[in-house]
């Protein structure tokens, strides 16, 4: 009987949450509790729907020892390893202990396409890449399964629809529609006002969507990636790299209605978090 292959994760976690810093220099923003639990673990919920599934997780060194520890916890045996050391009894194992999941530091230059290479460098060369941001987290949907029904070697992002106010903190993506296909046709990287109105006046807001934190990479982009000489003056960006790719070769947009938790934003720690927004 052939086994199915693993389903091939990058997990970007390389940041350090400057954003949310009074508190992210002692616990790294995925790690921040979210309906009870370290958001992290919704994202692993999410994502053990593509198992099997061989994850890796990129983070950031000064996080190391931090590391450590979640490597013992969130692995296979973690939680049966808990209940152990506190005498609880023994319970379901969580469904992400189905996936194999890897923790490796960032290395190189700070940036999410560094966090992606560096990822796609422990993974098989054959198949196709999903990304997953672990501070944006979609409480109502489950994007990562809307991204696999995408045919494979065709690059996908997630989108959702767009609103003026969040303009400025998000890429926003000029679709083409064909049917019921939406295409990315350009994508402008956190606009201000003046070019959001801009791009509202010449396409209109229907054909304006908003770029969230998940994708699935043809593995031919990811080599592409790979190859391209970064400019050491300027962050390389994943949204501006897939600009330049959908100018080559279709990028389908993959619609999220749901509400988006984004741990690092500054409004997060003034949230109630015990429930999921």
């Amino acid at each position: 009987m052939n086994r199915q292959p693993a389903t091939q994760i990058v997990i970007c976690a390389g940041g350090l949450g400057t954003r949310v810093s009074p508190w992210a220099r002692h616990l790294p923003k995925e790690f921040a509790p979210v309906a009870g639990r370290p958001g992290i673990l919704h994202l692993l919920d999410e994502l053990t729907a593509l198992a099997p599934a061989q994850v890796i997780v990129v983070y950031h060194p000064f996080y190391e020892t931090f590391i450590a520890w979640a490597k013992t916890t969130l692995g296979r045996g973690g939680q049966a390893a808990y209940q152990r050391a506190a005498g609880l009894p023994r319970t379901d194992l969580p469904l992400h202990e189905q996936l194999d999941l890897t923790f490796i530091p960032q290395r190189g230059r700070y940036a999410d396409v560094t966090s992606v290479l560096n990822g796609a460098d422990h993974l098989r060369t054959s198949t196709d890449v999903y990304v997953a941001f672990a501070d944006n987290l979609y409480p109502h949907d489950n994007p990562s399964l809307a991204l696999a029904a995408v045919p494979a070697g065709q690059t996908a992002v997630l989108v959702r629809p767009y609103h003026p106010v969040e303009a400025g903190r998000r890429g926003v993506i000029v679709a083409h529609r064909d049917a019921d296909v939406l295409t990315m046709a350009d994508l402008v990287e956190k606009p201000p006002p003046e070019r959001a109105r801009e791009l509202q006046d010449e396409h209109g807001q229907s054909a304006l969507w908003l770029l969230e934190g998940r994708a699935r990479l043809a593995r031919s982009f990811v080599d592409q990636l790979r190859r391209t000489p970064m400019d050491p003056a300027i962050e390389p960006k994943l949204s501006l790299a897939i600009r330049q790719h959908a100018q080559r070769e279709p990028v389908r947009l993959v619609v999220t209605r749901s509400a988006v938790t984004d741990i690092g934003n500054p409004a997060f720690d003034r949230t109630d978090a015990a429930t999921v927004r």
